[in-house]
């Protein structure tokens, strides 16, 4: 039985210092619809809203951020978020990421191991048979 207590022990301690790496951060980019939304992402669950502000919101919850290389940019043609796991201690991390974006966002999706929700969005979903890529054009 002390075995069993010194085991659960270990346990939350690790599932306390897990929590504890989560890394939280907001980027907004003001933009002018129509607009292309580009994501790269790598083991990760990404939600999308569509709301009215003319702005692409992108929140992130990494857990074990050491093991992640984020990138993100905006141009005249769009805005681009990349989020991949490091080799090795990337093994360890995860990521929860939500887009808000306005109606008349084209959005152009690389996934590698990811989930996906959408919720309140209008438009056209198309998934190729054969490539990987994943394209939501907007009806708008």
């Amino acid at each position: 039985m002390q075995h069993l207590d010194n085991l659960w022990k270990i346990v939350n301690v690790a599932s306390s210092v897990r929590d504890m790496a989560v890394e939280r951060k907001t980027l907004r980019y003001t933009v002018e619809p129509p607009v292309t939304l580009y994501l790269h992402l790598q083991s990760a669950h990404i939600t999308f809203e569509q709301w009215t502000q003319p702005i692409i919101e992108i929140s992130s919850e990494l857990q074990a951020s050491f093991g992640w290389r984020l990138k993100a940019d905006q141009d005249e043609y769009g805005v681009y978020f990349v989020a991949k796991r490091m080799a090795v201690v990337g093994n360890l991390a995860q990521a929860k990421i939500r887009a808000l974006v306005p109606p008349q966002t084209n959005l152009v999706l690389r996934l590698e191991k990811c989930s996906l929700t959408m919720s309140n969005l209008s438009g056209t979903v198309e998934l190729p048979s054969n490539g990987g890529l994943v394209h939501l054009l907007s009806s708008g």
